[in-house]
């Protein structure tokens, strides 16, 4: 076992690739400490750097039931993190050892709500609350908090470190730490991790989300509803349920906005436990004062962007959530499509697979692709994450498909922008449109495939549950990836809908209008494309109402379509625009 000037090693507790626990005595004093040793390694520098952290933060707090360092010392490449010693173990093998009981969930969790109502009101949000770093000691009953070397300070004036931010447990990553949403890291961050950790010590160990890999996990947190608490083998009060659920709502606004707030729930529950053995229902987060909604208006509603504008710079929310663990995400995509691409040679489960991606890269809950042909758009492929998984090639036009917002996609080919929509049922400008009605929709985005500036088709996405989804970061891999599907798709066709080896269709004859557009049938055409009225363009172009009817009825003729959102479709695949 290793040695350690001035410690003597006494017990081995954990050992990894990259890390040693253990328990020693000190030579000099006799008190028993907890070292956390870093090993040589290519991960080296990474662990030191939160040993590092842990220390820093921890070591200046002063918090009853956080586990204090007492050295940071180094040998070799590694540090080491010395720290008191409790006769404890962590949570997760107390809960694997015996189930909670709701008396001692509540004594727990209210402990736990205490410690991190302290470390948010110093500005410090713990960023890795799970059962791994909590620990336990069964003969006091206490739980300390510890595993502080992702946490971060924030406040006016301090800005997150986005090194420890690359780490971090994925089955409890709060959604804003995916860097998909336009959310601030926070006390509401933990309190999240804290509702994924309640769900499971009420389970018997069950977490609300499953899923494989980090990309599965996002977008879980993003677009996933967590499984029902309501299980009678579970024997949960409902008010704890829905104590729990408030933790785990996806929008910040909606969830515990403090850990006091959660507390005071939790102590009320425990009251009417120890007066009653029951828990009356009340609503949770009362004790909370309510947090002003974002601005309807502006970018915190909708975006419009330029078709060819595939990137934009990250906001600083979105780098303060971790970007960089975005941009692993986004690799990880990109690496499985690869993946997906070198294994499946049948085209139709090929584009199955891709869509898959990219609505868990979105962090979407459906998505569709569409072609652009000279009589409309035409929905391909649809693809949905609900209920395990669906997919389906309708090739229906646009219009004959009920389960997408066609007027958003209209108005997108109109345009010829990007649409993103933060919350479309709520204060979208297709609040009113019965498909966003009918399904509550909130995160929308529209946004054009383009191959070498060339626009080829629209890719649609939406998220019911998570408002502020699809932001700029995303557009890059998004639109990486519905290229690729569009190629796959032409294959698809090419191939009559299946495997290579299948009869090939008749090739088809170049589109071209009817007869040529004159030149100032474009120039009303690009100004239909533009969204404006016909009185607005006979005062942009100087003509009278009537003749600017006369062009558009001609322009409808020789594209051989019958309204204004085909005729740009078809303008856009001829190229004339």
């Amino acid at each position: 076992m290793t040695e350690i000037p001035g410690y003597l090693i006494r017990e081995l507790i954990f050992e990894d690739s990259f890390i040693r626990v253990c328990r020693a005595e000190h030579e000099a004093s006799g008190q028993a400490v907890l070292l956390k040793l870093v090993k040589d390694g290519p991960r080296a520098m990474l662990e030191n750097a939160k040993l590092m952290n842990e220390y820093e933060i921890a070591g200046n707090l002063d918090i009853p039931g956080v586990l204090k360092p007492l050295n940071l010392l180094r040998k070799g490449n590694g540090l080491i993190l010395a720290s008191e010693w409790i006769h404890g173990l962590t949570l997760r093998h107390y809960m694997q050892m015996q189930p909670l009981d709701v008396p001692a969930f509540l004594a727990m969790t209210i402990q736990i709500a205490r410690v991190l109502e302290q470390l948010h009101d110093q500005h410090i949000v713990h960023m890795n609350i799970r059962p791994d770093t909590l620990i336990y000691v069964p003969s006091t009953k206490r739980v300390f908090v510890t595993g502080m070397g992702h946490s971060v300070l924030t406040g006016e004036g301090r800005e997150a470190r986005s090194m420890p931010l690359i780490e971090g447990s994925p089955p409890y990553m709060a959604p804003e730490r995916t860097g998909r949403m336009n959310e601030p890291i926070g006390g509401s961050t933990d309190l999240y991790s804290l509702g994924v950790m309640c769900y499971e010590m009420l389970s018997g160990g069950r977490l609300p989300f499953q899923a494989s890999d980090p990309l599965g996990w996002a977008h879980a947190h993003m677009a996933k509803q967590p499984d029902p608490l309501d299980n009678p083998s579970y024997l949960i009060p409902p008010m704890l349920a829905r104590v729990v659920l408030k933790l785990l709502e996806k929008s910040v606004q909606r969830r515990y906005q403090s850990a006091r707030g959660l507390r005071a729930d939790l102590e009320r529950c425990m009251s009417a436990w120890e007066r009653d053995g029951r828990l009356e229902m009340f609503e949770p987060g009362l004790h909370e004062l309510p947090v002003p909604a974002a601005s309807p208006s502006g970018e915190h509603a909708i975006q419009v962007l330029s078709a060819g504008v595939e990137q934009a710079e990250p906001s600083a929310s979105a780098e303060q959530a971790g970007f960089d663990y975005a941009k692993m995400l986004d690799l990880a995509a990109v690496m499985r499509a690869s993946q997906a691409f070198a294994q499946e040679a049948d085209t139709g489960r090929l584009i199955r697979q891709l869509m898959t991606i990219l609505i868990e890269i979105a962090g979407a809950d459906r998505a569709c692709y569409l072609s652009l042909a000279p009589s409309g758009a035409v929905v391909e492929h649809a693809a949905s994450s609900a209920e395990g998984g669906s997919f389906d090639s309708p090739g229906v036009p646009l219009e004959q498909f009920a389960d997408i917002c066609a007027e958003a996609v209209g108005y997108a080919l109109v345009q010829r922008r990007t649409l993103a929509l933060k919350d479309a049922a709520g204060d979208g400008m297709f609040a009113g449109s019965g498909y966003v009605a009918r399904s509550g929709v909130k995160s929308m985005l529209c946004m054009p495939v383009t191959i070498q500036g060339e626009w080829l088709g629209m890719l649609y996405m939406e998220n019911k549950l998570t408002k502020g989804v699809f932001g700029p970061e995303r557009y890059g891999v998004l639109g990486m990836l519905a290229s690729q599907i569009h190629y796959v798709h032409q294959l698809f066709a090419y191939f009559g809908g299946g495997a290579p080896g299948l009869a090939k269709p008749e090739k088809q004859p170049a589109l071209a209008p009817a007869s040529p557009l004159t030149e100032r049938e474009t120039e009303v055409l690009r100004e239909l494309a533009a969204g404006l009225t016909k009185k607005e363009i006979a005062g942009k172009l100087v003509l009278s109402p009537e003749t600017v009817k006369v062009h558009t009825r001609n322009i409808f003729d020789k594209l051989q379509v019958n309204n204004r959102v085909k005729a740009v479709t078809a303008a856009v695949k001829l190229n004339l625009l």
